[in-house]
């Protein structure tokens, strides 16, 4: 039965998801954005897979919890802290916790079937051989055990994490519950499901992504990295975006069974579901594919929370939500008091009251992958920057700069670092760099 003094929580966290294709999952936009808060003014501190899951666990910015890039040595999941983390928490607090997906990058060069702590039930991607995705021909560590699955259409990992998702439901209904479901959709190579490898073929059943800065014509004035990237095709990248479209209709259905399971156990309305991307992804925006840019489209992730218990009507929220608010706003949530410090703040404000008081900015940053790939992950030099609704500054450890009026320019087409008239704002946004940076 319900226990409304501790609410259950699914955070459904999907893999690089450009915000603009939220508009294309329909259970989604059903169930999640028509019966709650659409955060469309929500961002990712660091753009990058391994560095935002761990501020997701933690409400820390990645100089904090030191996990900077996706590899050792400065990133992976063997640099990861996992002592203090949600998880770890939500135990603590009586819930009962799984995570059924992709956990961190480099989980596999930890020791062979180890749990962090803080799971009761854990189904997670073990990289067992570099040759294969994690759409088939997968591995996963079960609870300590592993578990090879092949290439059928039965074996499809967001079908099979979504019924450990809906198993994990039934057999948890009398108890609260922390679920994180975290598909690797729509990661690269982008692989959906074979029913829905024909959908998204014609205009007619979607848009084309050509947003103003689409395969931007002048880059003279961005700095040497993006001017020295060498741009895929236009055609490859529509074919990427339709091949990402049709992998998430999987996250969607899954969505559905997801809810349906909450729906039949009678806990629907006593149920927090969160529902983000861990970073965008540039798709030919400033001619770029990948992530780890410091332009909004790397940054700017979709953010869904929906509540029955607390919400009483869908909107939509203009307020700058981060995943480093995801920690302190469930600890808070289930009343948890005694952890020492986050960089994030909690959003529960926000979702009765919608004039609270909220940040007027944020820093945000990124730390230069070794690799040498020729990735955007391993292009982009280290950067730090901070942005408001009106401004985004970023510096490079090149000492090259960057300065958009986003008011005016929201598509960041525009350099002014160089322009007259702009000391001032330039002067502001580095002293609240080093404010945060010195926490």
């Amino acid at each position: 039965m319900p226990h409304a003094d501790k609410p259950n929580i699914i955070l459904i966290l999907t893999d690089d998801q450009p915000y603009h294709t939220l508009q294309y999952m329909p259970t989604v936009q059903k169930e999640l954005v028509a019966k709650g808060v659409n955060f469309t003014n929500a961002y990712v501190t660091t753009p990058l897979c391994c560095p935002s899951r761990s501020s997701i666990l933690t409400g820390l910015f990645a100089h904090n919890h030191g996990v900077k890039t996706n590899r050792a040595p400065i990133g992976g999941a063997t640099v990861f802290k996992d002592s203090s983390t949600l998880p770890v928490w939500m135990q603590s607090a009586g819930y009962r916790t799984a995570l059924m997906g992709k956990y961190l990058n480099d989980y596999d060069a930890l020791p062979e079937g180890y749990i962090p702590p803080g799971w009761n039930e854990w189904h997670a991607f073990v990289k067992k051989d570099p040759a294969k995705d994690f759409y088939f021909g997968y591995t996963l560590d079960e609870n300590g055990k592993t578990v090879q699955y092949g290439f059928d259409s039965k074996d499809y990992s967001t079908d099979v994490l979504g019924d450990k998702a809906v198993n994990f439901i039934k057999e948890n209904r009398g108890v609260p519950f922390f679920l994180m479901f975290t598909p690797y959709s729509p990661h690269q190579p982008y692989m959906a499901a074979d029913r829905h490898k024909d959908l998204f073929k014609t205009y007619d059943t979607f848009s084309p992504y050509t947003p103003p800065n689409y395969f931007e014509a002048d880059i003279r004035d961005k700095p040497a990295w993006l001017n020295s990237y060498e741009p895929q095709t236009e055609d490859y990248i529509e074919k990427v975006y339709q091949r990402m479209l049709r992998s998430l209709m999987g996250v969607d259905d899954a969505v559905a069974g997801i809810i349906a399971a909450l729906e039949k156990e009678g806990i629907r309305d006593n149920t927090i579901i969160i529902f983000m991307s861990d970073n965008g992804l540039a798709l030919g925006d400033h001619r770029l594919i990948g992530k780890a840019c410091p332009y909004d489209i790397c940054i700017h992730v979709p953010f869904v929370v929906s509540y029955p218990d607390k919400i009483s009507a869908a909107r939509v929220d203009l307020n700058m939500v981060l995943n480093i608010d995801i920690a302190p706003t469930l600890t808070e949530l289930v009343g948890i008091s005694n952890i020492s410090a986050f960089d994030g703040q909690s959003f529960l404000p926000l979702l009765t009251d919608p004039s609270a008081q909220f940040r007027d900015g944020f820093l945000f940053e990124q730390y230069q992958d070794d690799s040498e790939d020729r990735s955007m992950t391993s292009l982009v030099p280290a950067y730090v920057g901070f942005r408001t609704n009106e401004w985004k500054y970023v510096e490079y450890e090149t000492g090259e700069q960057e300065l958009y009026d986003l008011k005016n320019d929201p598509y960041e087409m525009e350099n002014l670092i160089s322009k007259p008239g702009y000391d001032d704002v330039i002067s502001n946004l580095q002293k609240r760099i080093n404010q945060l940076r010195s926490k």
